[in-house]
């Protein structure tokens, strides 16, 4: 971007050499390189949680409020790197057909960094997705688990809920609890490519058990299961839930 940028400058400048040519072009692309990743990280998966008309909104108002930051950081790096004039400690802006291009650009920068933030978006929802379904050929065979009274034989495909119990980890069944030393990290492992979600760091739900998941607040959901257990989301397992209902 930054090359672009000082190549428009050496044709449309006259007097103007490499150097300053390119400080400028810093000046003018760097504040859309810093601004451009919390859009596409932070701000865009916030805008595909919403209600449409909301999204839409929302994304408008951002877009615009890019463009004025952008452009505003533009000036004041230009004054700092004097590729334009000041008055004490006063800028001036840009004036003529300069000040609506640079509304324009930040606008389209702004627009594009959301839009590539969605489609980013969309693509981890599908592979999460896509991650939950199970064939049946890769059910996985019983659990031998470890517990007090001796090995207890489970099959996965009963299990309602993992929670994390410091080292250990109590698997919750419809008529049972057992605490297993298995860690989360192992239990997750073990049932890849089964229908069960991370929902939080310390809970893994199996999909089909959950009856009902309202909103929690703060983007997480409150998670209903078939035997009755609640539980409170992270805003990222929230978003796991989300990106599988149909």
């Amino acid at each position: 971007m930054s090359s672009v940028y000082a190549l428009v400058f050496l044709l449309t400048e006259a007097h103007i050499g490499w150097r300053d040519a390119s400080l400028w072009a810093v000046c003018n692309a760097g504040p859309h390189v810093m601004m451009a990743i919390p859009l596409v990280d932070l701000i865009a998966p916030r805008l595909a949680a919403q209600r449409l008309p909301v999204a839409l909104l929302s994304g408008a108002v951002t877009v615009m409020a890019y463009a004025l930051l952008a452009y505003g950081a533009a000036v004041f790096l230009l004054a700092l790197s004097g590729g334009v004039r000041t008055e004490g400690i006063f800028v001036r802006f840009f004036s003529g057909p300069a000040l609506p291009w640079q509304i324009f650009q930040g606008s389209a920068y702004g627009a594009v960094a959301l839009l590539a933030g969605l489609w980013l978006d969309v693509r981890r929802r599908l592979s999460a997705a896509g991650s939950v379904v199970a064939p049946a050929e890769t059910r996985a065979q019983r659990w031998l688990v470890k517990t007090a009274e001796g090995i207890v034989p489970i099959d996965p495909a009963e299990i309602v809920r993992i929670e994390a119990a410091g080292e250990y980890s109590r698997i919750v069944l419809p008529t049972a609890t057992l605490l297993s030393r298995i860690g989360m990290a192992a239990c997750e492992e073990r049932l890849a490519g089964l229908a069960f979600l991370r929902v939080h760091r310390s809970h893994i739900v199996r999909s089909d058990a959950i009856v009902r998941a309202e909103p929690a607040g703060n983007g997480r959901l409150q998670v209903t299961l078939s035997n009755g257990d609640q539980l409170v989301s992270s805003r990222e397992g929230a978003r796991l839930v989300r990106s599988v209902a149909i």
